[in-house]
């Protein structure tokens, strides 16, 4: 998995990218400095769809301009040893996209499969 994540920070750096944390509690405090919102990748081992679905949010310019500018993103596999609000810890589907405001609140309903890059780059937005 590990691998899988340095490979795409790496095709990341090749599009309009955004930075990709990788530990939840370091996220979260820097989110909370610059005032943006905290975006939450659920994951896990050998999920294909997981790997593709990533690919296409980096990818995607309108999407990654409004993670670089209004948030903070991170990834987050399952069974991750961290503390993540409740809410992600009984996820059951995989990838998982939640949008979190200063409170740790979700700013708007998680997303799962089929992401519509539309609405999320509208719930992250202020």
């Amino acid at each position: 998995m590990i691998k899988g994540i340095v490979v795409l920070i790496l095709l990341a750096l090749y599009a309009d990218a955004f930075i990709i944390e990788s530990s939840y509690e370091m996220a979260h405090t820097k989110a909370l400095k610059k005032g943006k919102s905290l975006v939450v990748f659920l994951t896990k081992k050998n999920c294909n769809g997981c790997n593709e679905e990533l690919a296409k949010i980096i990818h995607s310019k309108d999407l990654s301009l409004s993670i670089d500018e209004y948030a903070v993103f991170v990834i987050g596999q399952q069974g991750q040893k961290g503390s993540y609000p409740i809410e992600m810890l009984y996820t059951t589907q995989y990838p998982a996209l939640f949008i979190l405001d200063e409170n740790e609140l979700l700013k708007c309903n998680f997303f799962s499969t089929n992401m519509e890059f539309k609405d999320i780059t509208k719930c992250i937005k202020p």
